[in-house]
């Protein structure tokens, strides 16, 4: 039987969040329904495990205040779902490292539930063969806070602590002082903290990074650079350079890829419309990037947004020996249109530079920031697994055969997302396996523009569904 592996999905968030009283919540085993999608189990324990998921990382995560803010989440969703008002109510922005601590002791609550078991584990030794093994990780910087004490000491309890985790996302959807951001928030409108601010990584940033990395300090974790912006990014390879970190594998854990390179030039021939200055903020709108295919049910399209990995990320991820997770999200894979994204000012002007790093101010003009309508679902299975079929190849175009060996699935299943019709739970990993099989020979033969390797075309899906994470986690997580 085959097993699957996930890099990135939450299957104790939504449970964590259903009472304000441990002995009250939902155990992680059972399913929630809802009639807003979203909210929807797509990896609790019981989809898990008929998925066949031999490992997966699951990662812990605070929801940060201003999410709970939205009328979606703070009001609609506890009167429509089993999440709890109070858990959706955070009184401050301090105590982050609690609640994930919270959200730990939940998930280990479920181990023998019902005599259903899991192991939690610290090694890739410690996985047991025919038995689901989870490993942890963080997402969000966020998550280091708590009153009155330092972010960098709280990293280094955390790395010394019972509990090993394998990778901290550094970043997440609002403004955090370790580095600026990318733009990823469609569900909310109105509220700046989404939108990035600043540049590049901070001091306290690097100091977070060095600590991560630092063995001497406790156990590595590993930086995961999705949520970074672009600019983030570009800096965050620079830095690895400079300190010797360049055989430190990069991760990007719950990704699509842009389909462009990340210079101006190819940026801007993508702007459906001039970019727009708010204050702080610049708001750019995209024409989507065409991928392989033509006609209604055939074409395929890449999600710009800076969120998503540009070509020459790609190629800097494959050559540090990193694992790229490849995300379920709709939006992320680009099956749907896009909305604007909105860039820190100081960032875009960097952009527009060339990636200069002297001062160098672009002129754009001022001006309201225009409406776009969220569009008509996609529908067609078929279409969301041409789609990510589409990221994948394009992974291989620019990194070439060693790309196989380096991709894996990181759902980001249970993070508050819209999955491929294709693949809608963790309980489909099988059937998309088998749909991937299928789709990936047609759309090498349609691609014109590249000579793939045909061969063994059920290997290399092996190896992305599973045996390409156990052999990085081999190397890194012993």
């Amino acid at each position: 039987m085959n097993r699957f592996f996930d890099f990135h999905l939450h299957p104790s968030f939504k449970p964590y969040l259903s009472s304000p009283e441990p002995s009250r919540r939902v155990d992680c085993w059972e399913y929630l329904e809802s009639p807003i999608g979203i909210i929807r189990s797509q990896s609790c324990l019981d989809q898990m495990e008929k998925g066949q998921i031999g490992v997966a990382v699951s990662a812990i995560y605070a929801m940060e205040r201003p999410m709970t803010s939205s009328f979606l989440i703070e009001h609609l969703a506890p009167k429509l779902t089993v999440l709890h008002d109070e858990m959706l109510d955070h009184p401050c922005y301090s105590n982050y490292m609690e609640y994930i601590r919270e959200e730990i002791e939940h998930l280990k609550k479920s181990q023998g539930a019902n005599g259903r078991t899991f192991n939690i584990i610290n090694s890739i030794d410690e996985a047991e063969e025919g038995k689901m093994n989870l490993i942890l990780a963080l997402e969000g910087g966020h998550a280091l806070e708590q009153f009155n004490t330092d972010v960098v000491d709280n990293l280094r309890l955390l790395k010394q602590g019972a509990d090993r985790f394998l990778y901290l996302t550094f970043v997440h959807m609002t403004q955090y002082p370790l580095a600026c951001h990318a733009y990823g928030m469609k569900l909310i409108k109105g509220n700046n903290q989404f939108k990035p601010n600043g540049f590049g990584i901070t001091g306290l940033g690097k100091e977070v990074i060095d600590v991560a990395y630092d063995e001497s300090q406790g156990r590595r974790i590993l930086i995961d650079v999705k949520h970074m912006s672009v600019v983030a990014r570009h800096k965050f390879y620079q830095y690895r350079k400079e300190k010797g970190y360049d055989k430190i594998p990069i991760v990007a854990t719950h990704m699509g890829f842009t389909g462009i390179s990340k210079s101006r030039e190819a940026i801007i021939k993508q702007f459906k419309k001039p970019a727009k200055r708010s204050g702080n903020f610049i708001e750019v709108n995209y024409e989507r990037p065409k991928g392989i295919g033509k006609g209604l049910f055939n074409k395929t399209f890449f999600n710009p947004w800076s969120i998503n990995l540009f070509d020459e990320d790609i190629t800097e991820i494959l050559d540090s020996g990193g694992l790229i997770g490849l995300s379920l999200d709709q939006r992320i894979m680009g099956s749907q249109e896009v909305q604007g994204e909105f860039f820190s000012a100081q960032e875009f002007n960097y952009i527009l530079s060339g990636y200069k790093d002297e001062t160098h101010e672009e002129p754009v003009a001022a001006g309201e920031l225009s409406d776009e309508e969220e569009r008509d679902r996609e529908l067609n299975e078929r279409k969301h697994l041409r789609h990510l079929c589409n990221n994948i190849l394009h992974a291989v175009k620019i990194g070439g055969g060693r790309a196989w060996k380096q991709l894996c699935m990181g759902s980001d299943f249970d993070g508050l997302i819209d999955p491929l019709n294709n693949c809608t739970s963790a309980e489909e990993y099988p059937k998309l396996e088998r749909g991937l099989i299928e789709e990936l020979p047609t759309m090498m033969k349609e691609d014109k523009t590249h000579d793939y390797d045909e061969t063994d075309i059920a290997g290399k899906v092996r190896g992305i569904m599973y045996d390409n994470a156990i052999d990085f986690l081999k190397k890194h997580f012993r």
